[in-house]
C-alpha cells in the first residue's frame, strides 16, 4: 500500500535553503512528521519538519550517530517521528541514491 505524502512549508524551505547554501556539495538530512496524525492516518505523511544533517563528509559514522540521537531526543520532546531522508547530489543530473543514502535507509528500517 503505498502513502500519501505532502510537505509542510517549515520542511520544505528548510530543504530548499539547505541545497541553496551549499549548491558545490550533496546535502542531506531526515524528515520528520507527527506522532499523533501518523498514529490516526499512516497511510499519509505530512511532512512537518526536517533536520538537516550534512553538506561535507556524507560518510562520517561517528557524527551521524550522534546526529541521529540527538534528533531522538528533539523528537520526542515534540512529539515528533524520523520518517525519512534527504540527499541532493552535487551533480543535478546525478539522482541516483549513493551507499551513505542507501545506509541510512537501512538504519531507519530498523528503528521502525
Amino acid at each position: 500500500m503505498a502513502a500519501e505524502v505532502s510537505f509542510g512549508e517549515k520542511a520544505y524551505c528548510k530543504i530548499i535553503l539547505h541545497a541553496a547554501k551549499y549548491p558545490h556539495c550533496t546535502v542531506n538530512g531526515v524528515l520528520l512528521i507527527e506522532k499523533s496524525k501518523y498514529k490516526d492516518c499512516p497511510t499519509v505523511l505530512s511532512i512537518v519538519d526536517c533536520v538537516p544533517l550534512f553538506h561535507v563528509g556524507n560518510g562520517l559514522t561517528a557524527m551521524v550517530e550522534v546526529a541521529l540521537t540527538q534528533i531522538d531526543y528533539y523528537c520526542r520532546d515534540k512529539g515528533l517521528i524520523l520518517a525519512g531522508y534527504y540527499q541532493a547530489n552535487t551533480n543535478l543530473k546525478d539522482s541516483a541514491p549513493d551507499y551513505f543514502a542507501k545506509r541510512m535507509a537501512e538504519i531507519g528500517r530498523a528503528h521502525v
